[in-house]
């Protein structure tokens, strides 16, 4: 397999978060959405989206997922639990993520160190 093609897996209690180029992306995702707000209707939204997600070579959905990852750390079960309202399912969200990670918007945390070993039990 070549490094293209090779997925980078990560555990069920992985967390990412935006890395600052997803955090610009969100950004002007949520000031479109207010933008879009003054407009006439779905179809001006829907357009709104659209020229987004051209515009930083993302699918307009991303925008959601940025939004979702931007409220704070979250595994992809988390984020699929909290968009679970807007019709996702859980193999579009994993999709997503690893879509934002290749494209650096995402960015996975630390995996936290082990707990220290008990000390040794004495019997006296």
């Amino acid at each position: 397999m070549s490094e293209e093609t090779e997925k980078v897996r990560y555990g069920r209690a992985q967390k990412f978060r935006l890395s600052p180029k997803g955090s610009e992306a969100a950004a002007s995702y949520a000031a479109m959405i207010e933008a879009a707000k003054n407009g006439t209707g779905r179809a001006q939204f829907d357009a709104a989206r659209a020229s987004w997600g051209t515009s930083l070579g993302l699918p307009p959905d991303d925008g959601l997922y940025l939004v979702e990852f931007a409220a704070g750390e979250r595994t992809v079960a988390e984020a699929t639990r909290n968009l679970d309202g807007c019709g996702t399912t859980a193999k579009e969200v994993k999709v997503a993520v690893e879509r934002l990670l290749k494209l650096g918007m995402l960015e996975p945390l630390p995996a936290a160190p082990p707990p220290p070993a008990p000390p040794p039990r004495r019997y006296w």
